[in-house]
């Protein structure tokens, strides 16, 4: 996202599309782009079990996943009025990219 600062609006749009939502503050205007993704995690059962001395057997299983994910990305420009540059940036969410990989790859600034 630093790679955005100083960057005129007219390149952020091209790159990432129309902004979702925008607000006035302090004098400039904060451009927001969503960012909404889900996922289903599968379920796992996981079975141990063990035989005792006297030939009996004992198991135990344990079952994971089998729900829905949601995960979510604000990203938070802000951009000064007058130039209709980037002045700074942040972002918000639980799904937001910790490497430029798949959906994320282009968010840097080419």
């Amino acid at each position: 996202m630093q790679s955005w600062e100083g960057a005129h609006l007219d390149q952020v749009v091209t790159q990432w599309g129309y902004p979702d939502a925008e607000r006035e503050f302090n004098g400039n205007t904060l451009y927001l782009w969503r960012h909404n993704k889900s996922a289903y995690i599968p379920s796992t059962t996981t079975t141990t079990g063990s035989v005792s001395s006297f030939g009996s057997f004992s198991s135990t299983s344990t079952t994971t996943g089998g729900y829905m994910m949601q995960g979510s990305c604000d990203r938070i420009l802000e951009v000064d009025d007058e130039t209709n540059r980037v002045v700074s940036w942040n972002w918000q969410g639980n799904n937001c990219p910790f490497m430029e990989a798949m959906e994320y790859s282009d968010w840097r600034k080419k």
